[in-house]
């Protein structure tokens, strides 16, 4: 690496610097993951929720006492989207969480399976992202990396 010329004062300047192979792909990985990580302890909040709602109860004692929990959950997390007001966003957000918060009563209370767990669950992880994520998402994606 030899020394770079300056107009300025006729002196030579530090080398300039090569950029390393992975500096692309990791300041690429490190955006996304900003964009897609929650910034704010509502939405981490109601994140946690919708993973809690991933899991099943295996145990039959616990069956019982446990049956209530998936939509106590679903509560927490349209309270959680509620107390974080983000204008219309809440409102679109509200609509998705409130139609899953009605299949999942449905299959919780009524055993009627009109749509698969994971379909339920990833609604209300959407809805959770759209309210908080999705607008930073959206410029990601329709202005490109700048």
């Amino acid at each position: 690496m030899e020394a770079v010329k300056s107009n300025c004062c006729k002196t030579k300047t530090s080398p300039l610097k090569q950029p390393g192979g992975a500096g692309g792909s990791m300041s690429l990985l490190s955006t996304v993951l900003l964009i897609l990580l929650p910034k704010c302890p509502l939405c981490f909040a109601g994140y946690l929720s919708v993973m809690a709602l991933f899991f099943d109860v295996e145990n039959a004692q616990m069956v019982p006492v446990l049956i209530h929990a998936k939509p106590v959950l679903g509560i927490i997390i349209i309270s959680l989207i509620l107390f974080n007001r983000r204008g219309r966003r809440t409102l679109i957000a509200l609509g998705i969480a409130a139609v899953a918060m009605v299949f999942l009563v449905l299959k919780t209370y009524y055993n009627t399976a009109v749509l698969p767990d994971w379909l339920i669950y990833t609604a209300f992880f959407f809805s959770i992202w759209y309210n908080g994520n999705f607008k930073y998402f959206y410029r990601f994606v329709r202005f490109g990396r700048q």
